[in-house]
């Protein structure tokens, strides 16, 4: 059997039969052997996690109000699938090829035209072949994550292949970021983006410069990348995120709305957007983008509880201001809790929160007997639950129970926490912690509430601790307190899902991104 040059596997991924067809007539003919297909984003990304392929081929158009093909890549490399090494052709119609994508790491790596034949595929695969293997090295490190050895290779292959300069160079920023060696990633874009004006090194040097709290350097270069039109999810979430740390909040907001119209089917940036409407009290909008982030997320790497839970209660806000049809808005959430419980069967976390959410709905209706059922629910789950989990959610059950019968039960579940030995070492980290904190010993407490996040705490409220400390040492002018510990705290805190925060979480949030907005300026 006659094996293609270019290799054996290819995974096409296009919603049209004919076209479909088409692909796999061309590629038989450039002899590969194993061929698949899939006809949406996600058949495409599950393909994806079962093999890995020498080509991917995927239609832009992936049909009306569904995830587009370029989404196939970004969730792909969002998921860590391994595929640096994989050659991924996106073909666009004559009226989109002015499609420009400013992404660092998830753009394809060429283009395709319809109308497209044999000759012109080929001829394509050939020029990139060539590069995929003088570069294998550096990319099989990076599937591997080993970035540093990524990083001694690009600088070998750079003296070996100066025609392939810029592209190694792309690669070289890539390992930098994953490095998290923001200084150097900063200076290796900047001098690309005054020399090459390659968009995807006005992205990387937008995103440096947020690591490094630049945030006016950040806003200023990918400004530059939206303003030109650029289908750069990072571009605008970066830009957003960067608007937001200075206080400008409306128009990040502006900037996210402007986001969604240019890409509707991306749950990053629809997420963004429900988090900063939530933030600002904007709750139409919020509930609009909630619920395009949990319909576009659902069965990929971007779906998150969090999106379910931060809809239900943009959806009972709204209805505080603007009544809705009480029959459809309760079929509604209800549905919604039982789809999250669903798509994450074995965590009891999310069942234990679903209850709590239904509640709220339940006491939002004046249906105080049912809101007390479903705290009953959410008790019994949230006792299933391991000793850190417990603590990472045990915020959730003491706002839902304060004031009703359940409370005496939390506290004496909290108690029992506080006395445990069975936690991690993050857990021990947080309790030695707060009792510096109550005794104004604010750098030490400081210390451990890092060390805490450091150890993989995952938990929201060892976060808002760690950044009520950064402030009150700000404001201290505590010598304590590094520039880039500041900034850590404040990457930190932007990186929380605010509406998947619990209630009171939500309102200390506000509190203390007010104050490090204050601080900041």
């Amino acid at each position: 059997m006659t094996t293609s040059r270019f290799g054996q596997s290819v995974l096409i991924v296009d919603c049209k039969l004919d076209e479909m067809s088409r692909l796999r007539d061309i590629v038989t003919g450039l002899a590969f052997t194993n061929i698949d297909v899939a006809s949406s984003a996600n058949m495409g990304v599950s393909y994806l996690r079962e093999q890995q392929y020498d080509l991917v081929l995927i239609a832009y158009d992936l049909g009306k109000n569904e995830k587009n093909g370029l989404q196939v890549i970004q969730e792909a490399f969002a998921e860590k699938l391994h595929l640096f090494q994989t050659l991924f052709l996106l073909i666009i119609d004559p009226d989109a090829s002015t499609l420009l994508v400013g992404s660092l790491e998830s753009a394809p790596d060429a283009y395709i035209v319809r109308p497209y034949d044999r000759a012109k595929i080929q001829s394509q695969l050939e020029k990139l072949i060539r590069v995929k293997k003088a570069v294998a090295c550096v990319e099989d490190c990076m599937d591997k994550g080993d970035w540093q050895r990524g990083l001694l290779y690009c600088e070998k292959l750079i003296s070996v292949y100066p025609g392939l300069k810029v592209y190694l160079e792309r690669l070289q920023g890539i390992c930098l970021l994953e490095s998290k060696e923001y200084e150097k990633a900063e200076a290796l874009f900047s001098r690309l983006s005054e020399t090459k004006k390659q968009t995807w090194s006005l992205v990387g040097k937008g995103m440096s410069c947020y690591y490094l709290g630049r945030y006016s350097a950040s806003i200023e270069v990918l400004q530059k990348v939206v303003d030109q039109q650029h289908i750069s999810v990072e571009a605008f979430s970066w830009l957003a995120r960067s608007m937001y740390v200075i206080g400008e909040l409306q128009q990040a907001v502006l900037l996210m709305r402007k986001a969604v119209m240019l890409q509707p089917t991306v749950p990053q940036l629809q997420s963004e957007l429900g988090n900063l409407a939530a933030f600002s009290g904007e709750w139409t909008l919020a509930v609009d983008a909630f619920r395009a982030a949990v319909r576009y997320s659902r069965y990929s790497v971007f779906q998150e509880p969090d999106h379910y839970f931060a809809l239900v209660r943009s959806m009972i806000a709204l209805h505080a201001i603007k009544p809705m049809n009480v029959a459809e808005l309760e079929m509604e959430c209800v549905r919604l809790m039982e789809d999250v419980s669903r798509d994450t069967m074995d965590d009891h976390s999310v069942r234990c929160r679903s209850h709590i959410i239904l509640a709220e709905l339940r006491d939002a209706l004046g249906n105080s007997m049912m809101a007390e059922g479903e705290l009953d629910l959410a008790l019994t789950q949230f006792r299933e639950l391991s000793v850190d989990q417990q603590w990472r959610w045990i915020d959730w059950m003491q706002d839902a129970s304060e004031g009703k019968r359940q409370a005496e039960e939390v506290r004496k579940i909290k108690n029992a926490l506080i006395q445990s030995t069975d936690a991690s070492e993050w857990v021990a980290l947080m309790i030695q912690g707060l009792q510096l904190y109550r005794k104004k010993m604010l750098s030490k407490s400081f210390s451990l509430f890092r060390r805490a996040i450091e150890s993989g705490a995952a938990c929201p409220s060892l976060v808002l601790n760690t950044a009520q400390v950064a402030v009150e040492m700000k404001a201290t002018k505590d010598s304590g307190l590094s520039e880039a510990q500041w900034h850590l705290c404040l990457r930190d805190l932007n990186g929380l899902n605010f509406g998947g925060l619990a209630v009171k979480q939500q309102t200390r949030y506000q509190k203390i991104m007010k104050r490090f907005i204050e601080l900041q300026v």
